[in-house]
């Protein structure tokens, strides 16, 4: 006669050898005979778990446990099967029993510790950890996630210690890796924000760059290495800081990401700002086109990069089809001018904004041209003017050679970054206007600056050129490298042409309604590369944004 110890050590033998649909009618025979079996209903319920019937599994691993609730492997099993079900709370609140029942069950701290983590429990999370590294000091996965606790709680050189850790314990994890990155990137100040005045220690962004790659070798499918790499890549792109090597790797990253999810747009911004760092900006913004295709221009108008990435349109064919600027002009206010500056054939310092940014920063501007003796004639040029700035203005003409004009435009309906769009960009049509009205030199300046001296210096460096401009040589990217808190444009026939291609360029996104804002960097930048590719490039003065004495920036350019 076979008895319920037999039955059970045949329905165990299966069961251990994966012949679940043998074991399972021996669990059953024992259940029908004796109903509150502990070993069979807890077995039952395990071979249940096992094979995905998560609804079934989970009354006998309850059963089970009520019977015999101080058995930590029966405790265990339910845990696992709750927290598989989607039912965290119970979970913890087992793995929590279990891993008290049990010290020595590592994995049962473990999975308590992932829980609480997930659950934004870090302190609690911490010391789950901590458990579980007591017992195993070599368990890599729950150093790196006690790590990632503590730097939840602040203590970042602590995590740091863990992370580097993990890392000599299991070189080629590629959670250690991340980590380890993590953490270095931290080190040299990317978790703050990033300025060409606060540099990165560049052997801690290199030793972070190598930790992410060497993840993504062990793990090609690892996404928060991916995210952490192509994420460093942008940030420091933009803060004229990438090394050569990480945006290298950070693109080939991006493109395996982008096979994954077509929509990344980060990822897509990465792989044109490495074309636009081989001097092919003309194949970035067709990849970036095609791109954003997959976006209805909402989604474009609301991710930063699309936006800028929007605007360029670079290469030898970027002004085909592009309207003549004076043709423009009647989609626009009308400009009035007030006064004009005295006549000459001198440079004509062009500044303009709008009301508020004359009463805030253009008025120091004044002032200090005012301390140069007045040597330099100027034009003002402000959309939507006060009474009190157009009385500012006419006193100042009693003591300067000052031009002035002014448009009246409705922004009603308009948000603040159509608005300020729309501020920073006309000017470039307006100084198309006054180039053709009085064929004198310009020298445009940002109204929030100040002069540092007098100008016959920049003047003298600008004999012979087409056009002045500012360069930032750190490679940010095409909306960025032209920095037009400074131009000059000469009335030379290339100087012209130049500046009316780039009043048109701008005139025709305003009038689209797809201009946003640093479009009138993006502008120069697109119409000098199409012109120098096309053999009609403008010969160019070029100055260095952070070596321009003439001038007192405010705020980083």
């Amino acid at each position: 006669m076979v008895t319920l110890r037999d039955a059970l050590a045949a329905a165990v033998g299966h069961h251990q050898a994966g012949r679940l649909d043998e074991a399972r009618p021996l669990y059953h025979s024992i259940l029908r005979s004796q109903p509150g079996h502990p070993d069979a209903l807890h077995l039952l319920g395990v071979l249940e778990s096992q094979t995905g019937r998560l609804g079934a599994a989970l009354p006998l691993l309850r059963r089970a446990v009520a019977l015999l609730p101080g058995d930590a492997d029966f405790l265990g099993n339910l845990a696992r099967t709750l927290r598989a079900a989607g039912q965290p709370d119970e979970a913890e609140r087992a793995f929590a029993r279990t891993a008290t029942l049990d010290p020595a069950d590592v994995q049962a701290a473990f999975t308590l510790g992932s829980l609480r983590l997930e659950r934004g429990d870090a302190a609690g999370a911490a010391t789950a950890f901590a458990q579980a590294l007591a017992r195993r000091p070599d368990f890599a996965e729950a150093r790196i996630n006690r790590a990632n606790a503590l730097a939840a709680l602040g203590r970042a050189e602590d995590a740091a210690r863990l992370r580097r850790q993990a890392v000599a314990l299991a070189p080629a994890h590629p959670d250690a890796l991340h980590n380890a990155a993590v953490s270095a990137l931290a080190d040299a100040g990317l978790d703050r924000p990033l300025s060409h005045a606060r540099r990165l220690d560049p052997e801690l962004v290199e030793r972070a760059g190598r930790a992410l790659t060497h993840a993504l070798v062990a793990d090609p499918r690892h996404g928060a290495a991916a995210d952490a790499l192509t994420g460093a890549a942008l940030s420091l792109v933009q803060a004229g800081q990438a090394p050569e090597r990480l945006l290298d790797r950070a693109a080939r990253t991006a493109l395996t990401v982008l096979r994954r999810n077509p929509r990344d747009t980060r990822a897509a911004a990465v792989v044109a700002y490495r074309f636009y760092r081989r001097g092919r900006t003309d194949l970035a913004s067709r990849f970036m086109r095609r791109f954003a295709r997959r976006f209805t221009a909402a989604e474009v108008a609301a991710d930063f990069e699309l936006r800028l990435w929007s605007m360029v349109r670079a290469g030898r064919r970027a002004l085909d089809g592009l309207p003549d600027a004076d043709a423009l002009l009647s989609a626009f206010p009308p400009l009035e001018l007030l006064a004009e500056p005295p006549a000459g054939n001198g440079p004509l310092l062009a500044v303009s904004c709008d009301d508020g940014y004359y009463r805030r920063f253009a008025t120091g501007l004044l002032d200090s041209v005012e301390a140069q003796a007045g040597s330099v004639a100027v034009h003002v040029h402000v959309v939507n003017p006060s009474p009190e700035t157009l009385a500012d203005l006419a006193r100042r003409r009693e003591r300067l050679p000052l031009g002035t004009s002014r448009e009246e435009v409705d922004f009603t309906g308009w948000d603040d970054h159509r608005r300020t769009t729309y501020y920073a960009c006309i000017r470039f049509l307006r100084w198309h206007q006054l180039m053709t009205l009085w064929g004198r030199p310009l020298l445009h300046l940002d109204a929030d600056c100040t002069l540092a001296g007098g100008l016959d210096a920049l003047a003298t460096l600008l004999d012979g050129a087409d056009v002045g401009l500012l360069r930032d040589a750190r490679w940010r990217g095409p909306t960025r490298e032209i920095t037009v808190c400074f131009a000059a444009f000469q009335p030379t026939p290339r100087g012209r042409a130049f500046l009316a291609s780039t009043a048109a360029y701008i005139g025709a996104f305003l009038r689209e309604g797809r201009g946003f804002w640093m479009l009138d960097q993006a502008a120069p930048f697109a119409v000098l590369d199409a012109l120098e590719r096309r053999g009609e490039g403008p010969g160019v003065r070029w100055f260095d944004v952070l070596d321009f004495p003439w001038v007192r920036f405010i705020g980083e350019k």
